[in-house]
């Protein structure tokens, strides 16, 4: 299993600076060696993969925690959004994009490296590999509250989650479901959140979950 394949996408998102929205389209890069044999197998989690970018992340709004124009639209609209423990620069995008990818690929294939650039990032292009400093940046303290310290935020967790939320029955994990390739539009995102089993985290190639 050493063949070693590079994968091409792109996704659009606003994303919030100094409380302004801006338009953006970020162009990734993907090298990617699948660890299973069964071609059917490699297929469906390559799906998962594709629609990462192409629908969980794409048509979102991208902000920092800490924005009082994030935290208002994420209480008073109706968007789908990313979530960042930091402003949005293409710099820490690129490692939360990184971090998630192996995370739903569940260690079936791993994500080498992941290259990003944006329209609004003045035409510098990160790559980021397991070694690289750019995950120092997801470094993260209380971003949950102490019900939920010891879990892993959204970028290490292998649901279609892309920001954190505390519900009654647990956490938010996603606006869609990777129960079927189809991917349906979850209706009510309650229904949709469970607790989590805690892991060590593992960049480079996934994590275990119960799903």
């Amino acid at each position: 299993m050493s063949n070693t394949f590079d994968w091409k996408t792109e996704f659009k998102s606003i994303i919030i600076v100094d409380n302004e929205l801006f338009q953006n389209k970020y162009d990734v890069e993907i090298t990617i060696t699948p660890n299973v044999a069964d071609l059917k197998e490699q297929s469906s989690y390559f799906e998962r993969l594709k629609n990462l970018f192409e629908l969980v992340l794409s048509n979102t709004v991208t902000g920092w925690r800490e924005d009082t124009l994030f935290q208002n639209l994420l209480t008073k609209s109706n968007n789908r959004f990313i979530e960042l423990p930091k402003p949005p620069y293409d710099q820490i995008m690129s490692a939360v994009c990184f971090c998630k990818a192996n995370a739903v690929l569940d260690g079936k294939i791993t994500v080498n490296k992941l290259k990003l650039g944006s329209y609004q990032g003045d035409g510098i292009t990160y790559s980021v590999d397991k070694n690289s400093k750019e995950l120092t940046l997801l470094d993260v303290d209380g971003w949950f509250s102490k019900k939920f310290s010891k879990f892993d935020p959204w970028w290490l967790r292998s649901d279609t989650a892309t920001y954190d939320k505390e519900l009654p029955k647990g956490l938010y994990t996603g606006h869609f479901s990777w129960n079927n390739q189809t991917i349906p539009v979850d209706k009510d995102a309650g229904d949709h959140a469970k607790i989590f089993e805690f892991n060590p985290k593992v960049l480079d190639g996934g994590k275990d979950k119960d799903k």
